[in-house]
């Protein structure tokens, strides 16, 4: 009787063996580096798991996902996604299948590369860091060197920064190299055809006597440069203000933002003339109606020439005190009688309203002020007399 028994159990135990053989045969075969699909099951924060049709799911870690370290993983992965994925290791000590989807989009990006290489079409790409020579940027999930002299169409001195930004870059070199796949890509080119784009939009739309926001570009003791939205202009230390600036650096900083107003375009020199003077508060209108000519008024000494001192009568508003307008005695030097800071009283002796300049004198404001006694005009002229006789 238990002849039956046993016979069956041993029968039982065949068929589940050929079950499991005819399982096995129907999953999937893997063996490391296969490139394969597979469909998203779950994703977490740290790893997407991936259906392969196989005995096992595969596990992609987040690095081997996205070059993005910043990307949020269940929201660039959802359950469904069909991906395809290279096989890193079918077993990797605890049964899992490791995989990457990194390794297969990047092969398909050395692809693209390639071709944006041979015709000469640009690639977007992002700054990823600063090292000797020039920069680092990830292009399509490859890492690609630009030297310094290919970022701009002009001299970069501060290469930091273009970290982080998102440029588009012409491939200009492309290879191998020590068994690894060199890439060199610039956008000196791009960059010019960009300034030039740029020129011509802002030429289009500019008019003189237009008020405009800008930016603080670059310094210089003659002037500052502003950046106009691609193009820079130029306002002349002597339209930074109204009152007198010795440089610009003094009450600029590169960075700052800027009102100006243009004063001149002239697109066949690239040039554009710009002033941060507020027009409407310009301190010269109604000058004349301010200072009557022969009127006396309060002036401090800005600075000191040989040929005479620069009087401040007010912001934006200097008047000349000739040499032999400073005193009633005859001097070599105007720091005989004057020093810069010293506040004098002057006369207003002519006003030209074309060249901005007025011309004062201290002597003769002196003279109103502080008339010659009678006593002395009196001794003075009798003293004359006796000398004629």
């Amino acid at each position: 009787m238990s002849e039956p028994i046993i016979q069956e159990t041993i029968d039982e135990a065949s068929e589940a063996q050929q079950f499991k053989d005819m399982l096995d045969e129907s999953l999937m075969s893997l063996r490391n580096g296969a490139v394969v699909k597979g469909t998203v099951v779950r994703v977490t924060n740290t790893e997407v798991i991936v259906d392969l049709g196989y005995k096992s799911d595969g596990i992609i870690t987040k690095s081997e996902f996205t070059d993005d370290s910043s990307a949020v993983l269940t929201e660039i992965a959802k359950p469904g996604d069909i991906v395809e994925v290279f096989v890193i290791r079918v077993n990797d000590g605890e049964g899992n299948v490791l995989v990457s989807k990194k390794k297969v989009d990047n092969r398909l990006n050395f692809v693209t590369i390639e071709k944006a290489f041979e015709e000469k079409t640009p690639l977007p790409g992002k700054v990823t860091d600063v090292v000797k020579g020039g920069l680092v940027a990830n292009i399509m999930g490859a890492r690609a060197f630009i030297p310094a002299s290919q970022i701009s169409a002009r001299y970069e001195s501060d290469l930091e920064s273009f970290k982080g930004k998102e440029l588009n870059f012409n491939i200009i070199e492309f290879g191998h190299s020590k068994g690894q796949r060199r890439i060199v890509a610039g956008r000196r080119e791009l960059a010019a055809k960009e300034v030039d784009d740029a020129r011509k939009e802002i030429f289009g739309r500019l008019e003189v006597g237009q008020t405009i926001e800008g930016t603080v570009s670059r310094l210089a003791d003659f002037g500052a440069f502003v950046d106009l939205g691609g193009i820079d202009g130029l306002v002349h230390v002597s339209e930074v203000s109204w009152k007198r600036v010795k440089k610009p650096s003094d009450v600029l900083s590169v960075g700052d933002k800027v009102v100006v107003t243009v004063v001149a375009i002239d697109p066949e020199k690239n040039k554009i003339s710009l002033t941060m003077k507020d027009l409407a508060s310009d301190p010269w209108s109604g000058i004349m109606e301010k200072y009557p000519i022969d009127s006396i008024v309060d002036g401090t000494v800005a600075r000191l020439a040989p040929f005479g001192a620069f009087v401040t009568l007010e912001d934006g508003i200097d008047g000349l005190v000739h040499i032999s307008q400073i005193a009633e005695r005859r001097i070599a030097k105007p720091d005989e009688e004057l020093s810069p800071g010293q506040v004098i009283q002057v006369k207003i002796l002519d006003i030209n309203l074309e060249t901005k300049k007025i011309s004062l004198s201290k002597r003769e404001a002196d003279y109103v002020l502080n008339p010659p006694s009678e006593e002395y005009d009196d001794a003075g002229e009798e003293s004359q007399e006796a000398s004629d006789e």
